[in-house]
C-alpha cells in the first residue's frame, strides 16, 4: 500500500498518463482509417490509368484518321472501279461512327470544349451531312455524287488532322494531370503514413512511460508498505484495524503486547468485545455514530476530538485507563475503522502524583501564610510591648543619662521593627499580595520627610545630606508616597551608612516628554563598590564584605525589597560607583500627573491624620480593650488613660463578647489572633447580637497587615485597623475618627441635619482625603479640587437623560469614577462602577442608576466641601 498523501497524486499521474494514451490511440486508429481510404482511391486511379478500352481516347482518335484515310482510298479505287460502291458505303459508315463517338462519347467531352476545334469540327459536321444522303441513295446517285464527294473529302483532310492532333495533345495533357494527381495522393499518403508513423512512435514512448511508471509505483508501493509495515509494528501504541462489522483484520505487535493476544487470536473476534469494558463501549459507539453516520450531520472533528479515554481490557479481565482515537477510512472491499489505543496507566498515576503535589504545595503555600500571620503577631507583639513602653517612658521625668539609654533603645526597637517589615514585604511580594497606590502627593513634602528622618544618621556620621530639583520642578503628581518612601530611605540610609564625614545629595529631575519619567538620584561620597558587585548588591541577603559593611551591619534585603517596590511601581532600580569615589543609586518612576491618576481605593488608615490635632479636645471615653498578650494591654491602657479614658480589659475574645453584652461602651479596641475566640469572631458576635455595643465602633489592632485581611476585619464589623507595634499619634487619631464616625456630641463635626457624620462616611473616603490634603500644597490642592468640581458637575449633566444604550456611556462612567476615587467620593465612584460593570459584561443598565447620579452628586458635593471646610479650620 502506499501512503495516504501519496495516493492522491500518484492516482491523478495514472490518470493524467491514461486520458494521454487514450486521445493518441483514437487519432492512429483515425489516421489508420484515412489511409485505408486514400489507398483504395490511389489504387482506383491508378487501376483507371492501367485500364485499357474501346472508347480510349487516344486510340479513337488515331482511329479516326485511319478510317478517313480508308474512306478516301475507297473513293478512289470507286472512281476506277476497283472496289464496289459498297465497300464505299462500308468505309463511309466505319469513319461516321467514329466521328460520332467522338462527337457524343463521355469521355470525349473535355475535347469537345476547346475553341481551336470548333471550325475543324464544323466543317467535318458539314460533310458528313453532305455526304450521308448520297451513301444512302442509290448506287447510280452514289456512282454520279463520286467525284464531287472525293473532292469535298479531300477539302476536310486538314480539319480531320487537326481534328485528331488537336485530341492527341489533349489526351497528353489530361494523362499529365491524372499523373499528377495520381502523384499527389501519394504524397498525401506519404504524410499521413508519416503521421501514424509519429503517433505510432509516442504511442510506444507513452506506453514505455506507463511501464516505467507503474515499475516505479510498484517499487514506492513496495517500500512504503515495508515503512508502514515498520511503523506499525514499531509502535508503543496498539493499532487495531476492523471492518464495518467491528471484526479485527490487523493487530500490530504493540497491541499483542499491552492485551496479550496473539495476532491470529485477535482476528476475527468483535474489538469492542475483546478490547473494552461494557462502561466504554457505548461511549466509543455513540461518537462512532456522531462523525461517521451520513444522517447525523455532526461537524467533523479534528483528531483531538476523536480522542476518547475509556477503560480497556487486556487479557485475563485485567482492566487499565486508557486513551483511544479513531477514523474510518475506505477499503476496497468497504469501509475500515483504525483504532490507536495507548496505555496511560502511568500517565494517571503521574497526575495523581502532580495532584498530590500541588495539594501539598498549596498546603504549604497556607501553611507559610499561617506562619507569616503567626510571626507578624508573635514578633510585633513583644515589639509592641518594647516600643510602647518606652513612649510611656518619655512621660517620667528622666536624667539625661537615661533619655540617651531609652533613644538607643528606641533605636534599636525600631530597626528591629524594619527588619521584621522587611521579612514581612519580602513573603508578601512572593505570595504576590505586595500592591501599590496611586493617590496624589507632594514630591518636595516627601522628600523633605525622609530628609528629616534621615538627617539624624547623616549628623552622627558627620555627612551633609540635602536634596534640589535638577531643571524644572514637578511637584504634584500620584504615586505611592509609602513604598517611594521606603525605598528613598533605603538607598538614603545606605548612603549615609557607608559615607564617614562626606556628602550626600538627592537630585530629582524630570526625564522625557511623551512619557515622562521622574529619576531621583542619591549621590554620595563614600567607600564605593565594585563593578562586579553592582548588580549582587540588588540580590536578597546579599551584604558586601566591607569593613564599614560589618560595622554596619544589615540583613541585605533593603535593596533586594527596593527592587521590587521600584518593579511594582512600573520603574527601574541600578546603580553606578568607583571605589574609594563614592556611588550614585537611581530609581525612575512612571510620572502620572494628578489629573490623569486612575482610580484607587487603598485600605490603608494608618496614615496620621488632621483629626490627631484635635485628639486632645476628645472627651473622656470608656474602651473596651480586647487583648490577649498582657504587656500589650499594659502599653495600650496606660496610653489610653493618659488621656484620660476609662480602660475595660479582656484577655481574650470570648470574655470581650461577654463584656460588650453586659455594659455598653463608647470604643473596643479588638486584638486579632487571641486563644479561645479570635477578634474576627468576636466583632461578629457583636454585631449580630443585640447588646448595648452592637453600633460600638470596633477598631482593629493587629500585626496583620495585607489588605485582603484588612478588607476580612471589616466584613466582620471592625470599621479601623491600626498596627501593631502602636503608635500613641496614631492610635490617638484613629481613635478621634472613630469617635467622629460613632456620633460623640463633642467630636460632631458641624454638619447640617441632613448629612450626619455616618452619611459623611458612607459618602467619603476620609483616610483618602486625609492623605491627600497632607501629601499636597495648599495651591495645588486647592486648584485641583475646583478643577474636579467643574468637570465633575459637568460630566452628570451629561447624564441626566441619557439612554441606557448609550454608546458613550462605559467610557464616560470610566471617566467620572476614576476621578471620584482620587478624591475620596466613594459612594459615587461605586455608583459609576455599577454602570460600568454591567456594561462590561454585556447587560442593560438600570435606568434607575443614572437617573440617581445628579442627587447622589449634591450629597457628596455637599460631604465634599464640609469635609475640606472642617480640614481648613483644623489646620
Amino acid at each position: 500500500m502506499s501512503l495516504p498523501e501519496d495516493q492522491p497524486r500518484v492516482r491523478t499521474l495514472a490518470a493524467r498518463l491514461w486520458t494521454r494514451t487514450t486521445a493518441t490511440v483514437l487519432a492512429l486508429v483515425f489516421c489508420v482509417g484515412l489511409v485505408g481510404a486514400m489507398a483504395l482511391g490511389v489504387l482506383r486511379e491508378i487501376d483507371t490509368l492501367s485500364t485499357s478500352n474501346s472508347d480510349n481516347l487516344q486510340w479513337s482518335l488515331a482511329q479516326a484518321d485511319v478510317e478517313y484515310m480508308q474512306f478516301r482510298l475507297a473513293l478512289e479505287l470507286a472512281e476506277e472501279n476497283q472496289v464496289t460502291l459498297q465497300d464505299v458505303r462500308r468505309r463511309f459508315d466505319i469513319f461516321y461512327s467514329r466521328l460520332n463517338t467522338l462527337e457524343s462519347g463521355e469521355v470525349y467531352r473535355g475535347m469537345r470544349d476547346k475553341s481551336e476545334l470548333i471550325q475543324p469540327r464544323q466543317n467535318i459536321r458539314e460533310f458528313m451531312d453532305f455526304a450521308v444522303p448520297i451513301i444512302d441513295g442509290s448506287d447510280a446517285d452514289l456512282r454520279a455524287g463520286l467525284p464531287e464527294m472525293q473532292a469535298r473529302a479531300n477539302a476536310i483532310m486538314g480539319d480531320v488532322r487537326d481534328l485528331t492532333l488537336a485530341g492527341l495533345a489533349a489526351f497528353a495533357n489530361e494523362s499529365d494531370r491524372q499523373r499528377q494527381q495520381v502523384m499527389g495522393t501519394l504524397i498525401r499518403l506519404a504524410a499521413v503514413l508519416a503521421i501514424v508513423l509519429a503517433g505510432l512512435m509516442l504511442l510506444a514512448l507513452a506506453l514505455w512511460r506507463l511501464n516505467r511508471l507503474a515499475s516505479l509505483r510498484e517499487a514506492e508501493v513496495e517500500r512504503t508498505a515495508g515503512r508502514m509495515r515498520t511503523i506499525v509494528e514499531t509502535s508503543l501504541d496498539a493499532m487495531v484495524l476492523s471492518d464495518a462489522d467491528g471484526r479485527i483484520r490487523e493487530f500490530n505487535s504493540a497491541a499483542q503486547t499491552i492485551f496479550g493476544y496473539s495476532r491470529d487470536e485477535a482476528r476475527e473476534r468483535d474489538m469492542l468485545e475483546l478490547l473494552i469494558v461494557p462502561e466504554s463501549r457505548e461511549k466509543i459507539m455513540r461518537l462512532a455514530r456522531d462523525q461517521f453516520d451520513p444522517d447525523a450531520n455532526a461537524p467533523a472533528l479534528q483528531a483531538a476530538d476523536r480522542t476518547l479515554q475509556v477503560v480497556a481490557m487486556a487479557r485475563g479481565g485485567r482492566t487499565f485507563p486508557a486513551e483511544i482515537t479513531f477514523d474510518r477510512a475506505e477499503g476496497t472491499d468497504g469501509p475500515v475503522y483504525v483504532a490507536f489505543i495507548r496505555d496511560i496507566s502511568r500517565r494517571k498515576a503521574a497526575e495523581e502524583g502532580l495532584t498530590d503535589a500541588r495539594d501539598r504545595a498549596l498546603a504549604g503555600e497556607r501553611a507559610k501564610a499561617e506562619f507569616l500571620a503567626v510571626m507578624s503577631h508573635e514578633m510585633r507583639t513583644p515589639l509592641n510591648g518594647l516600643l510602647g513602653t518606652m513612649q510611656l517612658l518619655r512621660d517620667h521625668q528622666m536624667s539625661e543619662a537615661q533619655s540617651d539609654l531609652l533613644d538607643h533603645m528606641q533605636s534599636s526597637g525600631q530597626l528591629l521593627l524594619g527588619l521584621v517589615n522587611d521579612v514581612l514585604d519580602l513573603a508578601k511580594f512572593e505570595a504576590g499580595k505586595l500592591s501599590v497606590e496611586q493617590k496624589p502627593l507632594s514630591v518636595t513634602r516627601l522628600l523633605d520627610g525622609v530628609v528629616e528622618t534621615i538627617a539624624p544618621l547623616a549628623a552622627a556620621n558627620a555627612t551633609a545630606l540635602e536634596w534640589h530639583w535638577e531643571g524644572e520642578a514637578q511637584d504634584a503628581i500620584a504615586g505611592d508616597a509609602r513604598r517611594l518612601r521606603q525605598v528613598l530611605l533605603n538607598l538614603l540610609g545606605n548612603a549615609v551608612k557607608f559615607t564617614r564625614g562626606g556628602r550626600v545629595d538627592i537630585e530629582v529631575e524630570t526625564l522625557g516628554f511623551r512619557d515622562p519619567q521622574l529619576e531621583f538620584r542619591v549621590i554620595d561620597t563614600g567607600i564605593g563598590i565594585a563593578d562586579s558587585d553592582l548588580e549582587r548588591i540588588f540580590q536578597d541577603f546579599e551584604t558586601l564584605d566591607s569593613s564599614y559593611a560589618r560595622q554596619a551591619g544589615g540583613t541585605g534585603l533593603g535593596l533586594g525589597i527596593a527592587r521590587r517596590m521600584v518593579g511594582l511601581m512600573g520603574g527601574a532600580i541600578g546603580a553606578e560607583s568607583e571605589v574609594g569615589e563614592g556611588s550614585l543609586f537611581w530609581i525612575r518612576i512612571p510620572m502620572i500627573p494628578v489629573a490623569q491618576m486612575p482610580a484607587f481605593e487603598g485600605p490603608d488608615r494608618r496614615t496620621k491624620t488632621p483629626a490627631a490635632s484635635r485628639q486632645t479636645t476628645l472627651a473622656p471615653m470608656s474602651i473596651l480593650l480586647v487583648e490577649d498578650n498582657e504587656i500589650n494591654r499594659f502599653v495600650a491602657r496606660q496610653m489610653l488613660t493618659a488621656e484620660g479614658h476609662e480602660v475595660v480589659e479582656a484577655n481574650d475574645g470570648m470574655a470581650g463578647v461577654e463584656m460588650a453584652n453586659t455594659r455598653a461602651f463608647d470604643m473596643i479596641l479588638m486584638d486579632i489572633s487571641m486563644p479561645v475566640l479570635d477578634g474576627q469572631a468576636a466583632a461578629r458576635r457583636i454585631r449580630a447580637g443585640n447588646g448595648p455595643c452592637v453600633r460600638t465602633p470596633i477598631l482593629a489592632v493587629t500585626a496583620h497587615a495585607l489588605p485582603e485581611e484588612i478588607a476580612q476585619f471589616r466584613d466582620a464589623g471592625m470599621e479601623y485597623c491600626i498596627s501593631k507595634p502602636l503608635d500613641r499619634g496614631e492610635l490617638l487619631a484613629t481613635l478621634a475618627a472613630a469617635r467622629g464616625q460613632a456620633g460623640d456630641a463633642g467630636a460632631q463635626l458641624d454638619v447640617p441635619p441632613e448629612l450626619s457624620p455616618s452619611m459623611l462616611d458612607a459618602l467619603l473616603d476620609t483616610a483618602h482625603l486625609e492623605r491627600f490634603w497632607i501629601d499636597l500644597p495648599e495651591s495645588a490642592r486647592d486648584a485641583l479640587l475646583r478643577r474636579f468640581v467643574e468637570e465633575t458637575q459637568k460630566d452628570i449633566s451629561w447624564f441626566v437623560g441619557r439612554a441606557a444604550d448609550d454608546p458613550g456611556l462605559q467610557a464616560r462612567a470610566h471617566r467620572v469614577a476614576g476621578s471620584c476615587a482620587a478624591f475620596g467620593l466613594k459612594a459615587l465612584r461605586g455608583h459609576l462602577g455599577q454602570i460600568e460593570s454591567a456594561l462590561k459584561q454585556g447587560q442593560i443598565v438600570d435606568p434607575a442608576l443614572i437617573a440617581a447620579l445628579p442627587d447622589l452628586w449634591a450629597r457628596s458635593r455637599t460631604a465634599l466641601d464640609i469635609w475640606c471646610d472642617e480640614a481648613r479650620q483644623t489646620a
